[in-house]
């Protein structure tokens, strides 16, 4: 019986609170019985006077010759009537109270595990793939602060949260889809034309082949690089290095690629170098990710500057472009998966649309913080990302 109990809540409610109005009633009657003979002798004192009004003697003698009576008989016979009479009104009111506390109890245990059978059911069915599930609160439960209440409104918002992360994995599954088909169908289709002879095996038909193969390669990197951050298996080789430096080599690599492209890459760096902690091979693979995205978007004559800045406790890298810019309303995306503000043309230019996705893991993981600013469209960006100084 006691093992039945503990495993349903709702008998333990119940059990509670009809053990909690019978041993009221209890200690009700073991009250009444203790104090009823002290309660009957001062009522009896007081009837006395009573009596004495109507020709009762203070010894017991009832005037008008209707005989004699003991005192203490009397007491005896009226304490036993009175006695009887508060038992008998006890018993009448125990069964009466044992029902309407059997009612109350059946009532109020259903009330309280409503919520938590409810809670259960809305799991089973969150656990079964139904990620839009919720509890049923209503105005009162809403807005509510105990315990139950407080612990529905955090139900709701992790089922909320898992079906936000439910959708942003199958989103992700569809980008990544769409983003190895487009390489898959360019490199299918060169190879069918040379076996059917349409295409030539040529040196522009190899290249394309090439070209869409390496961004396959690229695409894959970038995933199983964005994997390891998820897991936090990063490895970061964290140390201080001379900042002003390794800026310097980026540009020194990078500065054939923006000739080519007829775009200035310039360079503000301040006279004293700068010392920060962070991995040295990641912030030259962020610096190169940000200028290759620079490079993407800003037309031939254009211009890109790199700037650095000491504050009190970070070093402030920015990289500015006078490119296509980026309208308001795709600010907050920019460094989601797979995000792109012009779709057809970041396909053309060759991004896989993880590229800033990892910059941003890879500044945070580092300690320090990236954000994009850009005025709208045609007025240029800037990402502008932080590393802590070395004390």
């Amino acid at each position: 019986m006691l093992a039945f109990i503990r495993k349903h809540i709702f008998w333990k409610f119940f059990f509670s609170y009809f053990s909690l109005v019978l041993i009221g009633m209890l200690v009700m009657g073991v009250i009444i019985r203790v104090a009823l003979p002290g309660l009957f002798n001062n009522q009896l004192v007081a009837m006395a006077t009573i009596f004495s009004n109507y020709g009762l003697s203070e010894t017991g003698h009832m005037m008008g010759g209707r005989g004699m009576m003991g005192g203490s008989l009397l007491y005896s016979d009226l304490y036993g009537v009175f006695n009887k009479i508060i038992l008998e009104a006890f018993v009448y009111a125990f069964f009466p109270s044992t029902f309407v506390a059997l009612v109350l109890s059946v009532m109020m245990s259903r009330r309280f595990v409503r919520p938590l059978k409810q809670m259960g059911e809305a799991a089973d069915r969150i656990a079964a793939g139904n990620y839009r599930e919720r509890l049923p609160l209503g105005a009162e439960l809403a807005g509510g602060q105990d315990e139950l209440q407080h612990l529905g409104r955090r139900f709701n918002l992790m089922a909320s949260r898992l079906e936000q992360v439910e959708e942003n994995r199958q989103k992700w599954l569809s980008d990544v889809a769409h983003e190895l088909r487009t390489p898959l169908t360019v490199i299918k289709g060169s190879m069918e034309g040379l076996m059917d002879g349409v295409l030539e095996p040529d040196s522009a038909t190899l290249e394309r082949v090439y070209r869409q193969a390496d961004r396959l390669e690229r695409l894959v990197n970038d995933l199983q690089e964005l994997n390891r951050m998820d897991e936090g298996v990063l490895e970061l080789n964290i140390k201080p290095i001379h900042l002003n430096q390794v800026i310097a080599d980026v540009l020194q690599t990078m500065r054939i690629n923006f000739s080519n492209q007829g775009i200035l890459l310039a360079e503000d760096l301040p006279d004293q170098s700068i010392t920060v902690l962070a991995d040295e091979d990641r912030v030259e693979q962020i610096l190169i990710n940000l200028l290759g995205n620079a490079l993407r978007y800003t037309s031939e004559g254009g211009r890109v500057l790199v700037s650095v800045r000491a504050l009190d406790t970070v070093a402030e890298i920015a990289v500015s472009d006078d490119g296509a810019g980026i309208s308001v309303e795709h600010l907050p995306f920019v460094f989601d998966r797979f995000y792109r503000v012009e779709e057809s043309r970041s396909r053309q230019e060759g991004g896989s649309g993880l590229g800033l996705a990892i910059v941003k893991k890879l500044v945070e993981a580092q300690g320090g913080q990236i954000k994009v600013d850009s005025m709208g469209l045609g007025q240029g960006t800037t990402f502008t990302f932080t590393l802590p100084n070395n004390p």
